[in-house]
């Protein structure tokens, strides 16, 4: 038969919790009952070997008691060998005793049979008996322990004898045999309780995740405000786990909120500067102009488009910065000189608003040079538009622990309420829409700022009160080495 073409068994292991704690609990629980019964077997065991070598021991004593008792003559001591074993056919022990040369002088009726005395070890000393000294012989499927003494050691006056002694253990035998079959089915019939016992109780273990994955399952767009009970409570492995679970719905609730806010704000920033070409190509068109007029529409829906590709711009640079592959190719500059090069650049801005412009402190900062002048000129951008005329924004530079630098833009507007502070950096949000009225940014220069910092590891905040103004402080880290964004000749 060709296997040409079959695929091999691969084995899989077990993927189910369920299965695999049930299989340790069996498992786990079998090894120690089994173990348990096989210390228990092997000290029934020891008791036995102890009973055996006690019995020959006693057994020893007593006939050399009986032979001495018989004045050093072998007749009593045969006498008593033949009383104790010749009258039953279930004989506790089987003896001999031989003179010298291994005469034999007397023996149990048919011993030589089933024990000859070849098969019996050198004799020792009565109180020499242990278990080195002992032999097991098995004949006809019974089981001997076998030992050999001697009645006193040669040389003392009288003659010397010794005495062959079989011990009958297979009684013994038959109850640990019965014993280890009944430990067997024991293990067998174990084995399955294990196994619903197990399997039971790890389902039971295992409900809290039935309820999280219930939970998991009813998440929609629609419910993301729902958050796992903490009560009953949980067990304080899922505890943590719960908690996360609740965590990533809160991000997601709010991310959501996020991307619904951010849908409708770009809606309305296309649709306005759309709205305003439209409607200027369609009063144009409704009657013949002259070159003049087609100009000035030309021009105005020329600025409109500008405000759309401005926007679109914003939008990609944003997109490319959350999304980043590549690090920030950083460089060490005077941070002092490249404010003050930012402000020159809105000087005249800022002179046809009445604003002065100030640059204190001195730092070098480890940054994109390009990205920097772009974060700074954004913030500038917003305080000069909200300044009131004939005051100051104020660009301070300070050096942080770490070699980390902080730049501060102060302005003297007329500041912020402070709930609409944590949501400032949120793409298209406005503290106040009128306020859009006064220039024509696009509610993305800040979210601008935010993906910057966060593209060089450092972060954006702005304090602000209403009647005092607005600071915003952006803080750069130390040398970095490896912070991620998109190649910056895109940005």
């Amino acid at each position: 038969m060709s296997l040409k073409g079959a695929k091999p068994h691969v084995f899989r292991p077990l993927r189910s919790i369920t299965a695999r704690l049930t299989l340790f609990y069996t498992l786990t629980t079998l090894i120690a009952v089994t173990a348990f019964t096989a210390v228990l077997y092997w000290k029934v065991t020891a008791n036995f070997d102890v009973e055996h070598l006690h019995f020959l021991r006693a057994k020893a004593q007593e006939l050399v008691e009986d032979f001495q008792d018989g004045g050093d003559q072998p007749n009593a001591l045969l006498g008593e060998i033949d009383k104790e074993t010749a009258g039953t056919m279930l004989r506790q022990y089987e003896a001999r005793v031989l003179a010298l040369q291994n005469a034999v002088l007397g023996e149990t009726p048919g011993m030589s049979t089933s024990l000859p005395a070849t098969v019996f070890p050198m004799p020792v000393a009565p109180a020499a008996i242990n278990r080195a000294a002992t032999r097991d012989w098995y004949s006809s499927g019974q089981h001997y322990v076998l030992v050999a003494f001697n009645t006193h050691a040669p040389g003392i006056s009288g003659s010397a004898y010794t005495v062959q002694l079989a011990l009958d253990v297979s009684r013994d035998d038959a109850l640990l045999a019965d014993y280890r079959r009944d430990l067997l089915i024991f293990l067998l019939l174990l084995l399955p309780v294990l196994v619903l016992a197990g399997g039971f109780t790890t389902k039971r273990g295992l409900r809290p995740l039935a309820r999280i994955t219930r939970a998991a399952n009813s998440v929609t767009p629609a419910n993301l405000a729902d958050r796992i009970a903490l009560d009953p409570p949980w067990p304080p492995e899922l505890a943590e786990l719960v908690g996360v679970f609740n965590e990533m719905m809160e991000r997601l609730d709010e991310a959501f909120a996020r991307l619904a806010r951010f849908s409708a704000d770009l809606a309305h920033e296309l649709r306005n500067p759309l709205n305003n070409l439209m409607g200027e190509l369609e009063v144009c068109l409704t009657r013949q102009r002259s070159a003049e007029e087609y100009r000035t529409t030309l021009i105005s829906g020329l600025e409109e488009c500008r405000r759309l590709a401005a926007l679109i711009e914003n939008l990609l640079f944003i997109a490319r910065a959350e999304n980043a592959e590549k690090s920030v190719g950083t460089e060490r500059f005077d941070a002092r000189e490249a404010c003050e090069y930012v402000l020159t650049y809105h000087a005249a801005s800022a002179a046809g608003r009445g604003v002065r412009l100030v640059c204190e402190g001195d730092a070098w900062i480890n940054a994109d040079p390009l990205l920097f002048r772009q974060a700074l000129g954004n913030l500038l951008a917003n305080a000069i538009r909200y300044a009131p005329a004939d005051s100051e924004v104020r660009v301070r530079v300070r050096g942080l622990a770490a070699g980390g630098v902080e730049i501060e833009v102060r302005d003297q507007g007329e500041g912020i309420a402070p709930e609409h502070l944590p949501y400032v950096f949120d793409r298209f949000y406005r503290a106040d829409p009128a306020r859009a009225q006064r220039g024509q940014g696009t509610g993305l220069g800040l979210a601008i700022v935010r993906s910057i910092m966060e593209l060089h590891g450092g972060e954006a905040s702005l304090d602000s009160r209403p009647g005092e103004g607005s600071v915003a402080r952006l803080r750069f880290p130390g040398k970095m080495s490896g912070m991620e964004m998109t190649e910056l000749s895109s940005v």
